[in-house]
């Protein structure tokens, strides 16, 4: 597995993280200048930039944040062969385009997240192949269900910023790691697909936590407005 803190320099933000992929060290509403005044200024930054906008330019920025994802749900799964060689590359985009931000990031690294060893087959396929060969029993209905709710999810992915798909990606993760963790006899082929499916749920989970907590500030300083 690699871990995304395996890297030689400390870990200390999320920007760091990114560039052990190779991203750039400026992306675009994260981690910019106006973002590194207001933490120095003791405000933090999505605070800044709401307050100084009007609705008009919060639902704008929703807006071009939710094209950002259709962009990148078209590029990397639309045509159902996204794998765990990919994960590498999906999460500098989501980094890139401000989908993801440097707090999320560490957040994942400190929850474990690993990048399993790049499998070629799609994740969509091994569902497929693994489904196939599910008993009627209790705990194979069980994986039948969290297998269905993977791939509808990655069929999803331009909807991830809902946080009803993110709660739905999260359980899922919850379930593979419990499968993971149990003495299911599993290949090492099958644990690194196993590891793939619940890495991108990871990332799936925490897109739409991040767009419910902006949702919720949203709401805080329009609630302050009103006294």
């Amino acid at each position: 597995m690699n871990p995304l803190s395996s890297i030689n320099t400390p870990v200390n933000s999320g920007a760091v993280l990114a560039d052990a992929y190779g991203v750039s060290s400026t992306q675009t509403g994260v981690g910019s200048t106006a973002a590194v005044q207001a933490v120095n200024a003791g405000v933090p930054a999505s605070t800044t930039n709401t307050a100084a906008n009007d609705d008009g330019l919060v639902l704008s920025g929703r807006a071009e944040r939710a094209q950002k994802i259709e962009a990148m749900a078209k590029d990397f799964f639309q045509d159902g062969s996204f794998s765990s060689e990919k994960l590498p590359s999906l999460i500098q985009r989501l980094y890139q385009d401000g989908i993801l931000s440097d707090g999320q990031l560490n957040r994942l690294t400190n929850s474990g997240f690993d990048i399993p060893p790049a499998e070629e087959q799609s994740l969509a396929d091994f569902i497929d192949e693994q489904r196939a060969t599910l008993t009627n029993s209790g705990e194979d209905r069980e994986l039948a269900g969290t297998l269905d709710e993977a791939k509808w999810i990655m069929r999803t992915m331009d909807s991830i910023q809902s946080p009803a798909v993110a709660q739905k990606a999260n359980r899922v993760a919850s379930d593979i790691t419990a499968l993971l963790d149990s003495d299911r006899a599993l290949t090492d082929q099958q644990k690194n697909q196993y590891q793939g499916i619940k890495s991108l749920m990871q990332l799936a989970s925490m897109t739409g936590e991040h767009q419910q907590a902006t949702g919720q500030l949203n709401s805080y300083l329009a609630l302050a407005k009103q006294h």
